[in-house]
């Protein structure tokens, strides 16, 4: 049978549930939980990948087992005289930055850090209000996460 290689149906959506939840699946242990064959469950995840449904697999790191202790969400404002490039190309520097979206609302961006506590939360502050461009900022520190 021939799928659309356009539609992802609800067996596509599992199979790509399965992933997130393990992309070291093997097809064997893909095809057990959504019962098909392993063939086509390789058929369908090359399709998924071919199509740009997937777009790759990463490793979920323990931020906390590198030092990183302390999250934080931290809503930037930009002056007037800084570009969003020039401000996301100097993000884009800082290793300790988990997240990074220009968004709506009283400030330009939501950054999300992990950083090495206080200290280290304290320094990429100082740095995003001197090196990185930011007119102000406001942050917050995630006492625990409750989704994702």
């Amino acid at each position: 049978m021939a799928l659309d290689s356009k539609v992802v149906d609800d067996l596509d959506k599992r199979i790509i549930g399965e992933l997130r939840n393990n992309a070291r699946a093997s097809w064997r242990q893909l095809a057990d939980s959504v019962h098909l064959s392993p063939t086509s469950v390789a058929d369908r995840v090359r399709r998924l990948e071919q199509i740009g449904a997937i777009r790759g697999y990463s490793a979920i790191v323990d931020q906390a087992a590198l030092g990183r202790d302390l999250r934080a969400v931290i809503d930037v404002s930009l002056p007037p005289t800084m570009t969003p490039e020039d401000f996301e190309a100097r993000l884009a520097e800082r290793t300790e930055i988990a997240f990074a979206a220009f968004v709506t609302g009283a400030a330009d961006y939501i950054v999300v850090a992990d950083c090495e506590g206080a200290e280290g939360l304290d320094n990429l502050i100082r740095w995003l209000k001197v090196q990185g461009g930011a007119a102000t900022t406001v942050s917050k520190v995630v006492l625990r996460s409750v989704l994702g």
